[in-house]
């Protein structure tokens, strides 16, 4: 996010290899827990993915700000705060690392537990389609929303606990909508798990809804309280830096 990241982001490769491998372990240990969740429920599900997200935006953030998420890099684009070609590394890298952890999961758990409730082994839902969309439209806002509130803007006060927060709001969407459709939130570990499943059903849908919902956070976000700080995109002169090497 903005604030919390070092000059190790004005360098392509690390922000690539961050966003990478921040979001293939998102998607092994997240799936594990919700995996898990045929033995301990919803609880392990929700808890587990929010604390793992958490950590890993804490081990990411001072390297590419900790995204993690199509979601937010989306946010973090409509509104000037990420310029077009970083946004395409940014995307390209999670969902790399999404079908990497999905494909390792995959090969790591027995059958039986990569058909959980609470496992994106694809994109089966229970709910109805417009239910999808708006469960996961709204737990998007609130994922994003917390990234803008906390990681954002800097009368924020998260302060470094930011990471922790927006684990929490992850968790805080699964218990309200894994039960129905998973809880996913994420667009790039649907499409990896939709991918090394080979199981695309209903998975444009989840990809809309969460970018959708990600989006609107960020611009109301923005719209409403960071009229006084200016974005500063990271890529001003985003050829240059993303294609000419370092001097």
């Amino acid at each position: 996010m903005d604030r919390l990241q070092s000059a190790f982001g004005k360098i392509p490769i690390y922000c690539f290899l961050a966003e990478c491998v921040g979001v293939a372990l998102f998607a092994f240990f997240g799936g594990g827990c919700s995996a898990n969740s045929v033995n301990s429920g919803l609880p392990t599900a929700a808890l587990g993915n929010g604390f793992c997200l958490g950590i890993l935006i804490y081990a990411t953030a001072g390297i590419s700000g900790g995204h993690l998420n199509p979601a937010v890099s989306t946010a973090f684009l409509m509104t000037n705060r990420l310029g077009k070609q970083r946004y395409l590394l940014y995307i390209t890298a999670q969902l790399l690392g999404a079908v990497l952890g999905a494909f390792l999961l995959r090969i790591a758990l027995p059958p039986e537990f990569l058909s959980t409730p609470f496992t994106t082994s694809g994109s089966l839902t229970t709910a109805f389609p417009t239910q999808v969309f708006l469960l996961e439209f709204i737990c998007s806002f609130l994922l994003v929303y917390t990234v803008f509130a906390c990681a954002v803007d800097k009368h924020g006060s998260a302060m470094n606990a930011a990471p922790l927060a927006i684990g929490l709001s992850c968790a805080a969407g699964i218990f309200a909508e894994g039960p129905y459709t998973g809880g996913s939130m994420n667009p790039a570990r649907m499409i990896g798990a939709a991918v090394v499943f080979w199981d695309f059903t209903h998975m444009i849908l989840y990809v809309v809804s969460s970018i959708a919902g990600g989006a609107c956070a960020g611009v109301v976000y923005n719209s409403l309280y960071l009229e006084d700080q200016p974005a500063e995109p990271e890529d001003r002169d985003e050829e240059e830096e993303l294609f000419e090497p370092s001097k």
